[in-house]
């Protein structure tokens, strides 16, 4: 038996839940794709490429051995920028395809010269319905999927392996919120994950999830955000600021936050300045919304509160910049794929997607920048992560939204801790990297180079 060869045949009743399955995403398909335009109204890429949502493709193919690369969004592209690095610098010719316009435009800004190049594509992954994804894999016929994170597709999963191409689940994690659900559906879930020839766990808390699932050939292979490279311009641009800025000036980032925690975060600095005013003339605070469509309504809400909010957008060079951060002002990071520019800006960052419900967002850049971070009680998509940085004494942990002012207090006035937990963040981001190695390894057994 070939790696290509390990993975079981669907029994009957997983087949007749399948097939319901994709039943009701016929039924759905209307409602999605109105949704789809709807969403356009705000945000204008979702109305672009929309054929390709059906498996309907224009682009000429450049290569019949493609590496396929699915990232949904913009997290995952970026997560797996070294891998697709490493995979166009082993020769390989790659096709990456995203479900978002943000996420698509993330690789191809990240991943421009190859797109010029001609070694890589970029497609929408179709909907979940046999004839788009049979389409999709006749057009491109990809010798290896490589799926990064959480999608689990099951027609595509399915329709995959009856096309005889090998996938691999990478960077995988599941929360035990998600292991919980997905366990109420039993053998089915099983035999639907049975459909990746393995599945490369960022963790062994990970790994140990999906074999609770009654999986195997799971491996541990790392967090590929470790591996991620900052982009080095965006920091010359930091630095270059910061000799601007009043010389004993700290900032304070809220990065990537999601709806609901920017109100929080405001409120914590309200109550921090009033029971702190000597940080008044020296402490700053940005904030760095998760999603470009939300930029709009977060200004709003945050001017309403506070005149001095000031948006990046508006700013249109670093004295403008560095003149409104010594006046006051509290910005409003409304751009994308800048976040090397603000946590080399900052001193301290406040994690987004950690302070409401939401599993948190990514905070391994900010470590291998030097921020000590402060993470709210929601870290499930991070479990292990956001305990080893905070056991590597590089982050704390808060609980109560009340303690967020209190923890930004502490940073703030205590210079010692703070320059410690720089540079436990920098140890904690150079110990755990590697997992682009690892991946390759195994990638190489499917799909060697020439």
């Amino acid at each position: 038996m070939t790696l290509k060869d390990r993975r079981p045949s669907l029994g009957l009743s997983t087949s007749l839940a399948l097939g319901l399955y994709e039943f009701f995403w016929h039924l759905l398909l209307p409602v999605v794709l109105v949704r789809l335009y709807w969403k356009g109204r705000r945000q204008k890429g979702y109305r672009h490429n929309i054929l390709e949502r059906l498996g309907c493709y224009k682009k000429r193919v450049t290569s019949t051995k493609l590496v396929w690369v699915h990232a949904v969004s913009v997290g995952e592209t970026r997560a797996s920028a070294p891998l697709v690095l490493a995979l166009l610098a082993d020769g390989h010719q790659v096709l990456l395809t995203h479900m978002t316009p943000t996420g698509r435009q993330t690789g191809s800004e990240l991943f421009s010269k190859a797109i010029a190049g001609g070694q890589l594509q970029q497609a929408y992954l179709p909907y979940d319905v046999s004839w788009a994804v049979k389409a999709f894999l006749k057009k491109f016929q990809p010798m290896l999927g490589l799926i990064m994170e959480t999608e689990v597709w099951p027609v595509l999963l399915r329709t995959s392996v009856k096309a005889g191409v090998p996938l691999l689940l990478v960077n995988a994690r599941l929360s035990e919120r998600s292991a919980s659900r997905t366990r109420r559906f039993g053998f089915i879930a099983k035999e639907i994950y049975q459909s990746f020839n393995q599945i490369l766990a960022q963790t062994t808390l990970d790994a140990k999830r999906y074999e609770s699932l009654g999986l195997s050939r799971i491996t541990v292979t790392g967090n590929l955000k470790f591996d991620a490279a900052p982009n080095f311009s965006q920091i010359e641009e930091a630095l270059s600021l910061r000799k601007h800025l009043l010389a004993n000036m700290t900032i304070v980032c809220a990065a990537s936050t999601r709806d609901g925690e920017e109100e929080m975060v405001m409120a914590a600095w309200s109550d921090l300045m009033e029971v702190q005013p000597d940080l008044v003339g020296t402490a700053r605070l940005m904030i760095v919304p998760r999603h470009p469509q939300r930029f709009d309504e977060v200004y709003q809400a945050l001017h309403f509160k506070n005149s001095a909010v000031v948006r990046k957008s508006q700013l249109n060079d670093e004295l403008a910049f560095a003149a409104a951060l010594n006046n006051g002002a509290i910005i409003l990071g409304d751009s994308m794929g800048e976040m090397s520019f603000y946590y080399a800006l900052s001193d301290i960052v406040v994690m987004g997607g950690s302070l409401q419900p939401l599993g948190g967002q990514n905070f391994i850049e900010a470590c291998s920048l030097g921020c000590p971070v402060i993470l709210g009680e929601h870290t499930f998509n991070f479990q292990q992560a956001s305990q080893d940085v905070i056991d590597a004494q590089a982050a704390i942990r808060i609980i109560h939204a009340d303690d967020l002012s209190k923890a930004m207090g502490l940073l703030l006035t205590d210079r010692i801790l703070r320059e410690k937990m720089s540079a436990n963040a920098i140890d904690f981001s150079g110990q755990h990297m590697g997992a682009t190695g690892k991946i390759m390894d195994i990638v190489r057994q499917y799909h060697p180079t020439n």
